[in-house]
């Protein structure tokens, strides 16, 4: 797949338009869904090559073009929905930053910036669609106007989209670029579905999880998606 994701000039942030389906990507960053990455990375340890993450904030400003975000009236978009977003970004940055450092053998120190020796994240959260069941449950109540049928999911469940790069912090060079998207887990009484962003909280948790599993896998070690289900919905 070939994808290109230019943001607002305040965002500062582009990503390569080199993705390519995982069934060739190295074993550690299986748990993406488009991933390219740099052949000199392939057979390398980050820590061998970089002493300390920066994990930008994450940047949410494409969620506001989706179809079911513009149906609401502007005290909705302004209020809750951009409210949420910008809390959803900060808390995927805190757990990034926190499973790095928490991550067993750990030798990566969180930087407060680019420099050298310096591994830098970027990611955007691209999609975030709401569960049916939030609508049916809770939307009227809240002031939402429900969308048409054709903005939510066939399914039902909801869904989070993202895309990223992974930079030198010293030179700027691209190392990687990624994509993914997932449905909301599957859990036998899903209490995280009545709240309209609930079941993305669960998805950007594992993302980070991989993320920095993928950061201290050894060339080769295996980092797979997750399954679906759960049997922890709260």
């Amino acid at each position: 797949m070939i994808r290109t994701l230019l943001l607002t000039a305040t965002a500062a942030l582009c990503f390569s338009s080199c993705t390519t389906s995982n069934s060739t990507a190295p074993a550690r960053a299986q748990f993406l869904k488009d991933v390219w990455v740099a052949p000199k990375m392939k057979n390398t340890r980050i820590a061998s090559r970089f002493d300390s993450v920066f994990v930008a904030p994450v940047h949410t400003a494409l969620l506001e073009q989706q179809s079911w975000w513009k149906s609401q009236n502007a005290r909705i978009q302004d209020g809750e929905l951009r409210g949420d977003a910008l809390q959803l970004a900060y808390q995927f940055r805190r757990s990034l930053a926190t499973e790095v450092l928490a991550w067993p053998g750990n030798t990566l120190k969180l930087a407060s910036g680019p420099g050298p020796g310096v591994l830098v994240l970027e990611i955007a959260i691209t999609e975030l669609i709401p569960s049916k069941a939030y609508w049916n449950a809770a939307s009227t109540a809240a002031g939402f106007v429900v969308p048409g049928a054709g903005f939510l999911s066939a399914a039902g469940s909801g869904s989070i989209a993202i895309e990223g790069r992974v930079r030198d912090g010293g030179n700027g060079e691209v190392l990687a670029v990624f994509a993914d998207r997932r449905s909301d887990p599957i859990s036998p009484i899903n209490l995280r579905s009545y709240k309209w962003y609930g079941g993305a909280e669960k998805n950007l948790d594992s993302w980070a999880h991989s993320f920095a599993a993928a950061m201290h896998a050894e060339p080769g070690q295996v980092v797979s998606r997750p399954s679906r289900f759960t049997l922890k919905p709260w």
